[in-house]
C-alpha cells in the first residue's frame, strides 16, 4: 500500500495500523466497578456518510459505514454515532477515504457491524481520487457479498444479533425510481424545535471561536422505489439518507424544476450505462426496515481492478 503521509497514532489512538498488520490491536482499560471495556483500533475505507440528524438529546449525529481493511479483513463496519460537524478539521473525512479509528462496542446496539468511535481518535489517510477511482475502489466493493432486499428483511424479522446482517449491497432488478414527498408537518415541527433548542444550547465540543452553521431541517423525503432480484419481489420503497442527496437538494432547491434535477442525478446519471448497486442498512429499533445509505455507480462493462 502507498502511504500518503506518516501518522503518529500513538498520541491519539494507539499503535499505527497498516495493511500489513495481520492482527487487530486491542487495548484493555479498567474502569470503576471492575468492568473492562475492550477498545479496538481499526482501519476503514469509508463508503457511506448519512445525512446528520438531531437526536432527542439535542445531539447532532450521523452514521458512517465502510469496509474494514486492517489485518486482511474485508467486512462491513458501522461507526455510530459520529459528531461529524463537531470534528476537528484534520479529523474530517470524505467518502472513499481511509481512516484509522479507535472503537468500542456500542452499549445497546445489537447489530453486529456497529461500533462506537472514541472521540478524538479519528485519523484520516489516503482518499481514492476520482482519477481511476472506480478501478481502485471496486476491489473492496466486490469482496462484500450481494444480497436481495427480500432476504435481508426476512433475516431481520426476528431482530438484530450475531450472524444477522444489517449492512449489505443490494442490486435492483432495474433502475429505481425517485419518489419525493413532503414530510409530515408534526414531524417537521418536532425536528425544528430540536434544532432551535440545540442552537440555544451549544455542544460541549463546540468551538466558540468558530461557530458552525445552524442545523437545517430538510422538509422533503427522498425515496427509491425498486424491485430486488428475488423473483417474487413485490417492490421496495426506501428512504435515501445519503448526505449527497441532501447536499444536491440544497444546491438546486431555488430552481423551479428542482425535483427534475434530483431525478436527473439519482435516476439517470447514477444508473444509465452504469453497473450500479445500493448500499443499504437497517434501523436499530426496527431492524426489518432498511434505508438506502448510498449508491456505488461505476461504469458498466469489464473494469480492470487494482489494489491501493
Amino acid at each position: 500500500m502507498r502511504v500518503v503521509r506518516s501518522l503518529d497514532l500513538k498520541k491519539r489512538c494507539g499503535p499505527r495500523l497498516s495493511p500489513s498488520n495481520q492482527s487487530c490491536s486491542f487495548v484493555v482499560v479498567r474502569v470503576k466497578g471492575g468492568k473492562m471495556p475492550q477498545y479496538e483500533d481499526m482501519e476503514v475505507l469509508v463508503l457511506v456518510k448519512a445525512a446528520p440528524v438531531m437526536t432527542s438529546e439535542l445531539e447532532e449525529r450521523m452514521c458512517v459505514a465502510g469496509v474494514r481493511i486492517d489485518g486482511g479483513r474485508n467486512e462491513w463496519v458501522r461507526l455510530h454515532p459520529v459528531p461529524f460537524r463537531d470534528l476537528a478539521d484534520d479529523s474530517r473525512f470524505a467518502k472513499y477515504q481511509r481512516i484509522t479509528v479507535r472503537c468500542i462496542r456500542h452499549k445497546t446496539d445489537r447489530r453486529p457491524e456497529t461500533w462506537t468511535p472514541v472521540h478524538g481518535s479519528i485519523v484520516v489517510g489516503e482518499t481514492i481520487s476520482p482519477v481511476k477511482g472506480w478501478e481502485r475502489r471496486r476491489p473492496y466493493i466486490d469482496r462484500l457479498d450481494e444480497m436481495t432486499m427480500c432476504d435481508l428483511i426476512e433475516r431481520n424479522r426476528g431482530g438484530s444479533g450475531p450472524g444477522v446482517p444489517s449492512l449489505a449491497i443490494v442490486r435492483p432488478a432495474e433502475r429505481p425510481d425517485v419518489l419525493v414527498d413532503r414530510r409530515d408537518a408534526d414531524q417537521l415541527k418536532q425536528w425544528q424545535a430540536r434544532a432551535d433548542a440545540a442552537a440555544a444550547s451549544p455542544s460541549l465540543f463546540d468551538d466558540p471561536a468558530s461557530a458552525k452553521p445552524p442545523f437545517e431541517v430538510v422538509p422533503w423525503r427522498f425515496r427509491y422505489s425498486y424491485r430486488c432480484a428475488t423473483p417474487t419481489c413485490s417492490g421496495h420503497k426506501q428512504t435515501i439518507v445519503d448526505w449527497e442527496v441532501v447536499s444536491l437538494w440544497r444546491r438546486v432547491r431555488q430552481q423551479r424544476n428542482w425535483e427534475d434535477a434530483m431525478r436527473t442525478k439519482f435516476e439517470q446519471q447514477m444508473w444509465t450505462g452504469k453497473d450500479s448497486v445500493l448500499f443499504v442498512g437497517n434501523m436499530e429499533q426496527h431492524p426489518w426496515n432498511f434505508l438506502v445509505l448510498g449508491i456505488f455507480w461505476p461504469p458498466a462493462g469489464p473494469t480492470q481492478t487494482m489494489l491501493l
